[in-house]
């Protein structure tokens, strides 16, 4: 059999291993995914009693209109629209959907559903490393290593990450799918690889990496691509890999369009060069690619939150993450027979591009979640490595069994401990503020997670802190106007709320920020400038109902009646509540239109029959009496 013809089912490795494989056939593979699966609950087992957390979990579940009715036709026909949250992801929308729907806003069912998903990434990773390689024992314990391994707490524990299991389990079954293809290649099952390779861009444009993955895999271990070594070598290698490429390139088509989608997604949440240069960026890319692995081997403080170093990163750092990515590739390229070392290096490099920072979305300088798969190379490098280099050793099994054992323990007790730490915002943010520093994100949520508690002193504590840490951080900015705005310092709330529109990067927070000063406007008698903030509030939130009643009310004021009529019922058909269908009432009670403010009332009272001034008004119309008119009423 030609090596073109081999699959993920057949192809591993020399004819060693091939026996060595043999041997690890005794034990069933299905009694082990069992114990994988049992180890990883086992180590989350303190998600079931965490909640959400108020950093994008209410922009993902708790606080998104769209979510709360649960799965219908026209939230999935939004989720394929939707670019919010900067990214386009209608899988992602649509399992928050389901979710919604079976467990409401209930947090542990939410939980649940997040590890079965990362338990069946952790199983289908161990056959896909099962068939490809014919190793069992080795499989396992990679797989255990990712089931374990404390960076993939963020993955699992934090709701609003569901994305990165998503799309992690569409890229293993994409592999499992291209080893079928490479076996027998075909049109239908080369398409089988592209459609799994769309539904995982569709959950989160992570894998946009795959086709130079699946090339990857052509060389180890498919064995597709000779060794390039010698000149000889070298021009064989060439030979085979424009053809393989080449077959990438369907592919590759699809990456693009992913990454044009993502750039419009996030267009407002990329870092211009004005704030991070492109010396910046690169810097803190080489530190990073160096620091993934430094924690991925002692992976102690891990902080939901790392802020970018900015300015302050100093030389010794990237230089030191160059230099070690040449080393170690140098040390890679030496030993190109043991194929593994080079694929499982280039897999860690070339998975972690899209997050490490060259094109900067965000204000991390690195996160946890991004190293969810990317860190696969280095546990499948090493343990081959390990395996193939310690037949030395007395009683090697048993040695080998109880250093992997160690690790595992070690990882899970960390797990259960950082899983422990997403419990609630004060547990999480407290945590993080132990173990970094000048972190700004970190203030700013602390500060929400008092305000929850009706501690707005502390809150407003920790929103200066975040101001004055990050000048240019928009979010701290709109939390103190909204305290300052509550303690009747409006003039103090404006200037906040203009510098959070300025700074602002995802459009929801843009929009709130033009709301509020909007409304401190609107309180200052300012009717026509008030109206101007609530249209460019609906110009970045068209679904943002309460801007459509500000902005009426606004208009109710000026005596524009009509215009104030059409926002309240545009609000109401957003969200049907009391509020909206009483101002709907109220100016059709303006114009003279009794019968529609009556319908409108009665309708009011049936949402909210305690609305007093709802009852009032309506029994003062069907009496035929009138009612002061008070246009200053809010």
């Amino acid at each position: 059999m030609s090596s073109s013809a081999l699959s993920l089912e057949t192809a591993s490795a020399p004819p060693n291993e091939l026996s060595a494989a043999k041997v690890d056939d005794t034990t069933s593979p299905w009694l082990l995914a069992l114990l994988l699966v049992a180890i990883t609950l086992f180590s989350y087992w303190p998600t079931f009693s965490n909640g959400f957390i108020t950093y994008d979990d209410n922009g993902y579940v708790t606080e998104n209109t769209h979510l709360q009715p649960g799965l219908t036709a026209a939230n999935v026909s939004w989720a394929f629209r939707a670019t919010i949250m900067a990214n386009w992801h209608p899988l992602t929308w649509i399992s928050h959907m389901v979710d919604v729907q079976i467990f409401g806003l209930h947090p542990a069912g939410h939980h649940a559903t997040s590890l079965i998903l990362h338990c069946l990434n952790v199983v289908l990773l161990f056959f896909l490393l099962r068939s490809a390689t014919g190793f069992l024992w080795r499989s396992a314990f990679v797989a255990a290593l990712f089931a374990l391994h404390p960076f993939n707490v963020e993955c699992v524990a934090w709701v609003a990450e569901r994305k990165s299991l998503l799309c992690t389990i569409f890229m293993f079954l994409a592999l499992f799918a291209y080893g079928w293809y490479v076996r027998k290649p075909g049109i239908a099952r080369y398409a089988l690889v592209a459609l799994l390779f769309a539904l995982g861009l569709a959950s989160k444009p992570m894998i946009i990496t795959l086709p130079f993955v699946l090339l990857l895999l052509d060389y180890w271990p498919l064995n597709r691509l000779p060794v390039p070594s010698g000149p000889e070598g070298v021009s064989r290698f060439l030979k085979k890999l424009w053809p393989l490429a080449l077959e990438k390139f369907p592919l590759l088509l699809l990456s693009a369009s992913s990454a044009a989608i993502t750039v419009i997604a996030q267009s407002n949440a990329i870092a211009p060069n004005q704030i991070l240069s492109m010396p910046l960026r690169a810097a803190n890319a080489f530190w990073c690619y160096l620091l993934y692995l430094l924690k991925g081997f002692w992976p102690l403080h891990l902080a939901m939150f790392y802020p970018h170093p900015e300015y302050h990163l100093g030389v010794w750092k990237p230089l030191a993450g160059f230099v070690f990515i040449l080393l170690f590739t140098y040390f890679c390229l030496h030993h190109l027979q043991q194929r593994y070392l080079i694929a499982g290096w280039l897999w860690y490099l070339g998975c972690l591009v899209p997050v490490i920072g060259f094109i900067q979305v965000g204000r991390q300088a690195l996160a946890d979640r991004y190293a969810y798969t990317p860190l696969l190379g280095i546990f499948v490098l090493i343990v081959w490595w390990v395996g193939d280099r310690c037949d030395w050793l007395p009683h090697r099994s048993e040695v080998l069994a109880g250093a992997a054992a160690s690790f595992l323990i070690f990882f899970g007790a960390l797990t259960w401990r950082q899983t422990a730490f997403w419990k609630d915002d004060m547990t999480l943010f407290g945590h993080t503020l132990q173990i970094t520093t000048g972190n700004f994100i970190a203030d700013n949520n602390m500060g929400l997670a008092y305000l929850q508690t009706g501690r707005s002193d502390r809150a407003y504590e920790y929103f200066l802190r975040s101001a004055t840490e990050k000048p240019n951080f928009g979010l701290a900015h709109y939390n103190l106007g909204v305290m300052m705005l509550g303690q009747n310092r409006r003039s103090e709330a404006r200037t906040e709320f203009q510098t959070a529109i300025r700074f602002g990067q995802e459009k929801s927070d843009i929009a709130s920020a033009y709301h509020n000063l909007g409304i401190a406007m609107l309180e200052d008698n300012q009717f026509l400038d008030a109206i101007k903030m609530f249209t460019k509030a609906l110009e970045l939130g068209p679904d943002k109902q309460s801007s459509y009643l500000a902005r009426g009310v606004a208009e109710f004021r000026l005596n524009n009646f009509a215009a104030a009529e059409s926002d309240f019922i545009a609000g109401a058909n957003i969200a049907p509540d009391a509020p909206a269908c009483f101002w709907v009432g109220r100016a059709r009670e303006a114009q003279g239109n009794t019968s529609g403010a009556i319908e409108a009332y009665r309708k009011t009272l049936a949402l909210d029959p305690n609305r007093k001034d709802a009852k009032q008004r309506l029994d003062a119309l069907v009496s035929g009496r009138v009612l002061p008119f008070d246009k200053s009423e809010n």
